[in-house]
């Protein structure tokens, strides 16, 4: 473990150091990359410019920038592969050069000229190797890129995931108008007025017709008593 004395210095070490401020030095120091890994020097070759890998290499991490080790072990597979389709390219235009040379001292005495099938019959399992090649490289580029998009999709930790059901983008919730009331059902209309009366009194009878009432048929009138209706004779002395 580090003393305070140490941490201090350090500290201050960091501080004063900066990286390089003059234009010579921040140029040379942009190549450090190419020092280890996919961007060692090795990987430049013949007329290749490291200048150029490094350019290819800033623009994928810019693009995708890595946020682990694994998402950029994928950024550096994404750069080797077209670094080696780039490669590809020019390796089957000089492939072209050797076949179309290869037929003309081949056929000298016969003929001057020579096409771009004589080229490809001259040395065909060549451009079939090399094709070999191209399809690999394009299968892992596109691998690593659609598991780089996989990894990227993913919610980090800590991020809570969206709700289902619910569109990424909701339209504006417009304001309900008050909604009518319901139309009453219309009742039915009798079709005569003696089919109406029987609806409307269906509970209690009808009253006969033509009945004159009797006594008591009104509650306000007194009902006449038993000496009303069978008076006796008076008693004689």
């Amino acid at each position: 473990m580090a003393t305070p004395k140490q941490t201090a210095a350090n500290r201050m070490n960091a501080q004063k150091s900066s990286g390089p401020r003059t234009t010579a030095g921040k140029a040379v120091s942009r190549f450090n990359a190419l020092k280890h890994g996919i961007y060692a020097v090795h990987q430049i070759m013949f007329d290749e410019k490291p200048e150029d890998l490094a350019e290819l290499a800033a623009e994928y991490h810019e693009h995708h920038s890595p946020a682990d080790s694994d998402q950029r072990f994928l950024v550096d597979t994404l750069v080797h592969n077209e670094w080696r389709l780039r490669r590809t390219r020019r390796v089957e235009a000089e492939l072209w050069q050797t076949a179309s040379n290869a037929f003309l001292v081949k056929n000298i005495e016969t003929t001057i000229t020579c096409t771009s099938g004589d080229a490809f019959a001259t040395d065909s399992s060549t451009f079939e190797r090399l094709q070999r090649v191209v399809n690999s490289c394009e299968r892992a580029y596109h691998r690593a890129l659609k598991e780089i998009q996989r990894l990227q999709a993913q919610p980090k930790v800590g991020q809570a995931l969206p709700p289902a059901n619910v569109p990424a983008n909701p339209a504006p919730v417009s304001q309900k108008a008050t909604p009518e009331p319901a139309a009453q059902p219309e009742q039915s209309k009798p079709t005569s007025g003696k089919m109406g009366s029987v609806r409307q009194n269906s509970k209690t009878p009808p009253a006969a017709p033509f009945a004159q009432p009797g006594p008591g048929a009104n509650p306000a009138e007194p009902r006449p008593s038993s000496a009303d209706r069978d008076p006796k004779p008076p008693r004689t002395a």
